[in-house]
């Protein structure tokens, strides 16, 4: 009888952490992967940085807005929208008057997409992709007109680049963070 009891207490002793660690996993996944999208996000940031790509409309900002968004609401997406965007304005370089206009247009399009956490998830990225770029535009075109042409490469690549991060990824990422 000892020995069973033994084989018990040692069956135990590897299964209690383990269903621990899924347990934790099951309630906290969502926080988990939006860590690891936003860990992924300034990755990316850096990376086009270092490789001096940053006129490229490639940055995941969007994308963690509007999934952070959907999944825990507009304030929440808000301070990790905030966050993100500030480090990607700040590791680029960016520190002109284009900051006055791109941080809270990201921050607002994150807060309005957590208004509307019923929608599709590639119609509300699609919209939140075309408002910021559309805000962005606006100003760039009034205080800066010379330099739009060159802006405009950046902005049809970060509209195609989000329409098929919401479209391939969109929907997988959001049901993995339920």
């Amino acid at each position: 009888m000892d020995k069973k009891k033994q084989k018990k207490n040692r069956f135990l002793k590897y299964v209690r952490p383990i269903a621990l660690v899924l347990l934790l996993f099951a309630l906290f996944k969502g926080v988990m992967i939006l860590v690891l999208l936003i860990g992924l996000s300034l990755s990316l940031s850096y990376f086009l940085n270092a490789f001096k790509l940053r006129n490229i409309g490639i940055e995941l900002v969007t994308f963690v807005a509007v999934l952070s968004a959907m999944k825990f609401g507009p304030w929440i997406s808000l301070m990790a929208t905030f966050v993100l965007i500030t480090y990607h304005m700040v590791a680029g370089g960016f520190f002109g008057n284009y900051i006055i206009w791109v941080i809270p247009g990201y921050c607002i399009a994150a807060v309005i997409s957590g208004f509307f956490p019923h929608l599709d998830i590639v119609t509300i990225g699609t919209f939140a992709t075309l408002g910021i770029n559309a805000n962005n535009v606006l100003w760039t075109g009034l205080t800066s007109p010379g330099f739009l042409p060159k802006y405009m490469i950046y902005v049809i690549t970060n509209v195609m680049f989000n329409i098929f991060l919401f479209t391939i990824f969109g929907r997988v990422v959001l049901l993995l963070m339920i």
